[in-house]
């Protein structure tokens, strides 16, 4: 069925991720390939398990929810739904009640409220032709879903949206935004690449917690240093307890980084790694981690020159602490001296 203006079934497929109190340290089980080639290098994606899978109706459609775990703490809730026409209004309405299905799905986990990503995934299969012919029909719709807008987008902002797209073979198409992607593949390989955009969520949200979290500690450095009154040796104490600590943030967020980029890189210049890159400039995940690291080094020079100028402090206060000792021993010295001569 090549492109055409009447109405074109598809898939839905919205997702949420967050991070669980609870540890998810579960088996995982292989995820499927996909039809495109790449590398079977063992360990290049995080590790998934399905924790469970149900179907349930909604607006009288069945709905495929499945949970996965990503170890330590990550869960993704997953709603998948097929419509009659992907490309009708009423399809955005479709996504805001996936979302919502997958937001009861993740109450049953202790996830944390403060932060969270969703995203949306339209697929477009069973077709024959160019997808490029879609855009040419439906690229105003398709804007306008991936902006989750309903008014007419300008001209130039369906270009632009358009134009973060990229092919494998002939007859495919990936179109990439902020909020969702269309995915346009005739024999419907999806599970692989909507993978690779839950794992970008994944990396952009442990940024935005590890963001705020050191945000927090920014602000912590007014605490040693805004208490004169106290003594200096505790605060000398402090200092160096809170740079032990934020030396280990900034390992450990140093090695997760690495860990999720290293392995995406062993993908080398197959169609995962265009495609993920792709995922990365949009989501400006490399922005992320630059400001992450700024933070992280910032903290630590910081924490530092606080340590050491506590410690100097310390060895000053140590330095008069003696000399005054000295002075009362020579006034002992005279106090005996005149009592000598007095008798």
């Amino acid at each position: 069925m090549a492109a055409s203006a009447a109405p074109m079934k598809g898939r839905i497929v919205s997702f949420v991720v967050a991070e669980t109190r609870e540890s998810l340290e579960t088996p995982a089980a292989a995820g499927a390939r996909g039809l495109r080639s790449a590398p079977n290098y063992p360990g290049v994606l995080p590790a998934v398990a399905v924790l469970a899978t149900h179907r349930e109706m909604l607006d009288g459609r069945p709905v495929e929810l499945l949970v996965k775990a990503v170890p330590p703490r990550t869960v993704i809730a997953e709603a998948t739904a097929e419509v009659e026409d992907i490309f009708h209004e009423s399809a955005l309405d479709q996504k805001g009640a996936l979302l919502a299905a997958a937001r009861r799905v993740l109450a049953a986990y202790p996830c944390r409220a403060d932060f969270d990503e969703e995203y949306t995934v339209y697929c477009v299969a069973g077709y024959s032709g160019d997808a490029d012919a879609f855009l040419g029909l439906h690229g105003e719709a398709v804007a306008g879903f991936l902006k989750n807008e309903k008014m007419p987008l300008d001209g130039g902002t369906v270009e632009a949206t358009l134009k973060s797209s990229i092919k494998y073979a002939r007859h495919d198409l990936a179109v990439v935004d902020w909020d969702g992607a269309f995915l346009f593949d005739p024999y419907g390989d999806f599970e692989s690449t909507i993978e690779l955009f839950e794992i970008a969520n994944l990396q952009l949200l442990r940024c935005r917690i590890l963001d705020s979290a050191l945000d927090g500690r920014l602000e912590r450095v007014a605490g040693p240093l805004g208490a004169p009154g106290r003594l200096i040796l505790f605060r000398a104490r402090e200092v160096r307890s809170l740079l032990r600590e934020i030396m280990r943030l900034r390992s450990q967020s140093i090695l997760e980084f690495q860990a999720i980029e290293k392995n995406i890189k062993l993908i080398g210049d197959w169609y995962s790694a265009d495609l993920y890159d792709l995922i990365v400039t949009k989501f400006h995940l490399r922005t992320w981690q630059r400001n992450i690291k700024e933070k992280l080094d910032a903290l630590e020079d910081i924490y530092t020159m606080t340590s050491e100028n506590f410690t100097l402090s310390f060895s000053s206060t140590v330095d008069l602490v003696q000399a005054a000792g000295w002075f009362l021993l020579l006034l002992g010295y005279f106090a005996l001296f005149f009592l000598e001569l007095s008798r």
